[in-house]
């Protein structure tokens, strides 16, 4: 019988560890260890638009606890866990906030890079759909619209979501959009409900004006691997640090996390309270069962075998890939 998987929310950034020794040579001299008043600019590029549980980030930036570690950040939004994860790849980011396991399925199809550092490791995926759908059980799914969108990486999570709630082979209509419009839809009537993070759903829905977005949740044993963040090894290590350090100090002051979200994006002042809440609710996120015992960040390797095996059922992988492919801990500190 298979272990439950844990949904690991993780940060990607490029590591070339895969590539010849002369890039990463390169890399070397470009990044070597310097004092916090030569702090090397990064760039890090969000898994979307700002919402609460990006607070730590902007937080970190806000209190110096990047530059005490050598790291000048710049937070960037985006559009999507997949193109995040290329654009870091490509060199156009130096990092990127992105759902893990779109990385593994890059990495299947030959991007350079793992996962290091697990941030929120508990469930949060769900069905989000207005309460007036007449969506009470899970049968009435059946013949429902569900709007997706390109570059969307939850979207393979479909079937096996359905599955887990004794679905298996309930037809959903899927309605393709631009990702700007994923929530906007459902508001409008055009799509039925959306699968979303719980960090994420609720706020993105109540900002295209549904007050009280009900959820689905997934039947017991539907885990998978998230977000993670990935680097060269001097930088990554530092940013792994200072990282861990911004997330235990926006958990100890929510208030001042969210004031430094508003401080950087003053066009979500009206948005703070549900950016708080936002928050407040990730932090349940931050542990699981498997993550017991270790230090914030780490990831379990049998966690990641058993999702590996249900991108491999259902996500097309484009070829056979171990947790020793895809992940790494070694940037991460002993407790």
């Amino acid at each position: 019988m298979k272990k439950p998987l844990n949904f690991l929310k993780h940060a990607f950034v490029r590591m070339y560890i895969s590539f010849a020794c002369g890039v990463l040579a390169i890399f070397s001299a470009a990044v070597a260890p310097v004092a916090a008043a030569e702090a090397v600019p990064a760039t890090l590029r969000l898994d979307w638009t700002t919402l609460g549980y990006h607070a730590p980030f902007y937080y970190g930036v806000a209190q110096g606890i990047y530059e005490q570690e050598g790291i000048k950040l710049t937070i960037e939004e985006g559009k999507g866990s997949a193109s995040v994860a290329q654009l870091a790849a490509s060199g156009n980011d130096d990092f990127g906030f992105s759902d893990a396991t779109t990385v593994a399925q890059l990495v299947a199809k030959g991007l350079p890079g793992k996962v290091v550092m697990g941030i929120l490791r508990g469930t949060t995926l769900a069905m989000f759909f207005p309460p007036d759908r007449g969506i009470k059980t899970p049968a009435d799914l059946q013949g429902r619209t569900i709007s997706v969108c390109p570059g969307d990486a939850i979207s393979v999570y479909i079937e096996p979501y359905l599955k887990s709630l004794g679905l298996g082979g309930t037809e959903l209509d899927k309605l393709s959009v631009d990702c700007t419009l994923k929530y906007t839809v459902v508001a409008q009537g055009r799509a039925d409900l959306v699968m979303s993070y719980g960090t994420a759903g609720r706020p993105l829905l109540q900002k295209v004006g549904i007050a009280d977005p009900a959820t689905l949740s997934p039947g017991p044993g539907f885990y998978l691997p998230g977000h993670g963040i990935n680097e060269r090894p001097d930088v990554v290590r530092r940013f792994v640090a200072a990282t861990a350090k911004a997330w235990e100090a926006a958990a100890k002051d929510p208030d001042a996390a969210v004031k430094a979200i508003i401080d950087a994006r003053p066009l979500l002042k009206a948005d703070e309270v549900a950016l708080k809440d936002t928050f407040l609710i990730s932090l349940d996120y931050l542990d699981a069962p498997s993550s017991a015992g270790h230090p914030f960040g780490w990831q379990s390797p049998d966690d990641w075998e058993t999702a590996l095996d249900l991108l491999d059922q259902y996500a097309d992988m484009a070829s056979s890939v171990q947790p020793s492919d895809v992940i790494t801990n070694d940037f991460i500190p002993e407790k």
